[in-house]
């Protein structure tokens, strides 16, 4: 299970690194909505529940603020606020150890700035997060993902740099 959990992985980093280098939030949204996917069952194949769900609310995030952007339909400070519950809830009820208010808090930050229209906000809010994920990553065994949060550092610089101003 730990080898294939590692693959899933590398196909998540692979959408993630994608989304970063986006300049439509549309298209953002779409390769993350794989990413947060792929991501959950890497976390429920290591048996790291409270990431995993969360990956699926951040899925589900996804889906619904693709339809919103893909009809021209604002996300109202309702459906950001109906996520956020969401997180705070799920992050309680699979609450284990310190260790898993990392996923709720970058979790709570990523659908934050996916919710805003300023993609160079979002794009700094997944660098620092990368950065708090290699820790997380090493903890739980997600040892490729945690290559992928370096790759995801290194992507989140250039997409900062060359989408600077826009």
């Amino acid at each position: 299970m730990n080898a294939l959990a590692q693959l899933i992985s590398v196909l998540a980093i692979f959408c993630w690194i994608i989304s970063i280098q986006n300049k439509k939030k549309e298209n953002i949204i779409v390769c993350q909505l794989s990413a947060n996917t792929l991501y959950s069952i890497q976390y429920f194949l290591l048996n790291v529940y409270g990431a995993a769900f969360m990956n699926i609310i951040s899925a589900i995030r996804s889906f619904v603020f693709y339809d919103n952007e893909k009809n021209k339909r604002k996300n109202s400070s309702y459906i950001l606020a109906f996520f956020l519950v969401a997180i705070l809830i799920t992050g309680l009820l699979t609450f284990d150890g310190i260790i898993s208010l990392i996923p709720i808090v970058i979790t709570l930050a990523y659908t934050y700035s996916v919710w805003q229209n300023n993609l160079n906000i979002t794009r700094y809010i997944f660098l620092i997060s990368a950065f708090i994920w290699i820790f997380y990553n090493i903890k739980v065994g997600a040892h490729i993902t945690v290559l992928g949060n370096i790759l995801e550092i290194i992507s989140g610089i250039i997409s900062i740099i060359r989408f600077r101003g826009n």
